[in-house]
């Protein structure tokens, strides 16, 4: 009987951990087949609580009632070039497909509720100062190497998000680059590598990492670059030579860099 009561007792706590490590790494048990969407909104100024408010109350219901799954909301700590961050909202979310995308947010938009919502929460003056930023993504098969035992069940974490606008042409040496090692040279210097995507109009590779805090992300950063010359050297050294002769420059790449934290009714913290 002792023996029965230790086994149900162990049961409960591989449950109980398993259920917390969901909440902390939503993605990780995701399909690779989904097709992810990273939205940003800039708020009207004054109006970011305004817009934090209608997601908590409504808008992440709403969202679920036509098939919109909800994985991370962030607030913007830093932003990229040019950006408020004070009026910034970030947030993921994951569809079927394009096509299911596309139902699911023209049945949203049309939804009686959803209109309801949005004209009592704009009584006092519109919350958006233009249209959200959408970018659809695609799963990569990177892995991500997270060691979940590095993050305690529901402590939130500082995310960074980056978008390095490569082009097609630059895309594939991207991908290529991180499956030869930089994605492990973040895991080494103590980031999470979260998840690795490219857009679906194959104009941009999109990384998502995690840190302890800023100064964490500080500290980690500067391991990094003290390695990765080092690190593009032995990779381009393995790289095949280019038929006929020099290899050619790169294509010209910029990037946009965000610190997020999560926002409190993020599932994904």
């Amino acid at each position: 009987m002792n023996n029965c009561h230790f086994s149900l007792k162990l049961i409960r706590a591989i449950v109980s951990a398993c259920l917390g490590l969901l909440l902390i790494y939503p993605l990780a048990s995701t399909a690779a087949d989904k097709l992810y969407e990273v939205r940003i909104y800039t708020a009207n100024p004054g109006k970011l609580d305004a817009l934090n408010t209608r997601f908590r109350d409504h808008t992440l219901k709403l969202f679920e009632k036509h098939g919109i799954e909800n994985l991370y909301y962030w607030t913007v700590m830093e932003g990229a070039e040019g950006e408020d961050p004070a009026n910034l909202l970030v947030y993921i979310v994951a569809h079927k497909d394009k096509a299911t995308a596309d139902a699911a947010w023209q049945a949203f938009l049309a939804d009686p509720e959803w209109q309801e919502v949005a004209r009592k929460s704009e009584e006092g003056g519109r919350i958006l100062a233009g249209p959200p930023v959408s970018i659809y993504m695609e799963s990569l098969d990177i892995p991500t190497g997270e060691n979940v035992a590095d993050t305690a069940a529901g402590t939130a974490r500082l995310f960074e998000l980056r978008k390095y606008n490569t082009g097609q042409d630059g895309l594939a040496g991207t991908i290529d680059r991180f499956k030869g090692g930089e994605a492990e040279l973040f895991r080494k210097h103590g980031m999470q590598t979260v998840h690795f995507w490219s857009a679906l109009d194959k104009s941009s590779f999109i990384y998502l990492l995690a840190h302890k805090d800023r100064e964490t992300a500080r500290t980690s950063w500067q391991g990094f670059f003290a390695e990765f010359r080092a690190f593009m050297e032995k990779y381009n050294a393995g790289q095949p030579a280019p038929a006929g002769g020099a290899p050619a420059a790169p294509p010209r790449m910029t990037s946009e860099i965000r610190y997020l934290s999560p926002t409190d009714y993020s599932p994904g913290k």
